[in-house]
């Protein structure tokens, strides 16, 4: 095989293929990446008949699906990198979890998330959980870090949402 490209024409042919190839195959996989993106934020059919949201991006969401917008709203100084949401056949919420960082303390994160629960039912130093509109939402901090997570610098919070069983 390398006896093939002894001759500098064969090379420069070599060459002249891959210069043509490569920024093709780049362009393709950014295209293909930001479709499944773009998917992902639309929602994909789950298999209670309605949405999944899979929203994992460094800068924060741009936008939280309908349905958990109108339960969570994103606090000032946070970005929530990893959205994970399911909503039924009729579009309400049956569950989500978000991974944020914050470059507030927690308590500055819980102060702000503090007044839409009705009732609050737990608040430690750690974390914060109530009820809204018929759901129970859990937000804590977490001290584990991993390495994929991309702001170890900041305040890590999880929230959980689960709809509460009639």
């Amino acid at each position: 095989m390398i006896e093939f490209f002894r001759t500098k024409d064969r090379l420069r042919f070599l060459l002249l293929v891959g210069a043509i190839a490569v920024p093709i195959l780049l362009v393709a996989a950014w295209v293909v990446s930001s479709m499944e993106e773009s998917a992902a934020a639309q929602g994909e059919p789950n298999d209670k008949g309605g949405l999944h949201y899979r929203i994992q991006e460094k800068s924060g969401a741009k936008a939280l699906p309908a349905a958990l917008a109108a339960l969570i709203s994103v606090p000032p100084n946070t970005l929530m990198t990893d959205v994970n949401a399911d909503t039924d056949g009729a579009g309400r919420l049956t569950s989500a979890s978000i991974k944020a960082f914050s470059t507030d303390d927690f308590k500055t994160v819980s102060a702000f998330h503090k007044p839409a629960f009705a009732p609050v039912t737990s608040e430690t130093a750690d974390s914060l959980e109530g009820k809204r509109d018929g759901y129970d939402i859990r937000i804590s901090r977490e001290t584990k870090f991993f390495d994929n997570d991309p702001y170890k610098d900041r305040t890590k919070i999880e929230y959980y949402v689960n709809r509460v069983a009639n």
